[in-house]
């Protein structure tokens, strides 16, 4: 089934994007056989009207442009990461100690900072760009060979930053309730669409709608990821019930282990409903009071009496 992901928050070329690559591949299915034609034809007229509204936006070219850039620095950012790593184990001492030093400047913004939203991104690599400025720690760089990654993951990320900056322009160059309102009824459309195809597919068998399922969903997950939403905050873990007194250890059972003292039983154990009381031993019982029980049976006599 198609599934429900939220693409209310993706950013406009992103939603565009997605749209335009699902409308490409329905189209080349036979959708009169699929009874799709008509949910189809209504999702384009309404994309169509929207493709309108932003053209000079998406002419530009700056969303693939942007998306490369990125791509660019999060290949920096890992082989960067990945090299430090390395190093931090080399035979030779002064460079180990340099690469952990270094490594350890690295992790102050966390273990992967490509997995950030960008405009963080972007500010996380300067920050780390920053640190890795004073004259001691460009040495250490260049001992291990990292200052390649540091040049061009600085190169990048300048380079995404401006061209981020260039997105927002245009972007808010554009009628902003004109342009919500056109994305917002192909959003509207498109719902009903992927509303009609799992209808379909549950009803007339899955198999027939598996390519165009499959080929949705992806879609829809590469704009969110796109987007690089904040990460999943770890959630809190649940606190720990406070332990119970610990109960007295029940005798070991036959078998468990122990000192010679432990005394197989000659018949099994009773069961719980049929347990009685223990048989005082002759010359007394575990306690005084009256809860002692009158054996059934007097105890025998020492022999010779």
């Amino acid at each position: 089934m198609i599934e429900n992901t939220n693409l209310a928050r993706v950013r406009m070329l992103n939603f565009y994007q997605a749209m335009d690559d699902i409308i490409t591949y329905l189209n080349k299915e036979d959708l009169e056989t699929l009874k799709l034609k008509d949910p189809v034809k209504a999702f384009t007229d309404k994309f169509n009207d929207f493709d309108k509204m932003i053209q000079p936006m998406r002419s530009s070219g700056l969303s693939k442009d942007l998306i490369d850039l990125d791509h660019q620095r999060d290949k920096a950012l890992g082989h960067l990461s990945t090299h430090l790593r390395l190093f931090s184990e080399h035979p030779e001492a002064d460079k180990a100690k340099a690469a952990k030093e270094l490594l350890q400047i690295y992790r102050k913004y966390g273990d992967k900072p490509q997995n950030k939203p960008n405009r963080e991104e972007t500010a996380l690599i300067k920050n780390l760009l920053q640190d890795f400025e004073p004259a001691d720690i460009k040495a250490k760089l260049t001992l291990i060979g990292a200052d390649k990654w540091v040049s061009v993951l600085k190169e990048a990320n300048d380079a995404f930053s401006a061209m981020y900056g260039r997105q927002v322009k245009h972007e808010s160059s554009l009628d902003p309730g004109a342009v919500k309102e056109k994305r917002a009824a192909v959003y509207d459309e498109f719902k009903k669409l992927t509303n009609v195809i799992n209808a379909l597919a549950t009803l007339g068998g899955a198999a027939a709608y598996k390519s165009i399922i499959d080929m949705i969903n992806t879609e829809m997950k590469k704009a969110v990821l796109a987007e690089r939403p904040d990460t999943k905050k770890k959630q809190p873990k649940d606190p720990k019930d406070p332990k119970d007194p610990k109960q007295p250890k029940d005798p070991k059972k036959p078998g468990d282990g122990g000192g010679d003292d432990i005394q197989i039983p000659s018949e099994p154990p009773k069961k719980p409903d049929d347990a009685q009381q223990p048989t005082p031993k002759p010359g007394g019982g575990s306690g005084g009071g009256d809860d002692i029980q009158i054996p059934s049976e007097p105890p025998k006599k020492p022999d010779g009496q």
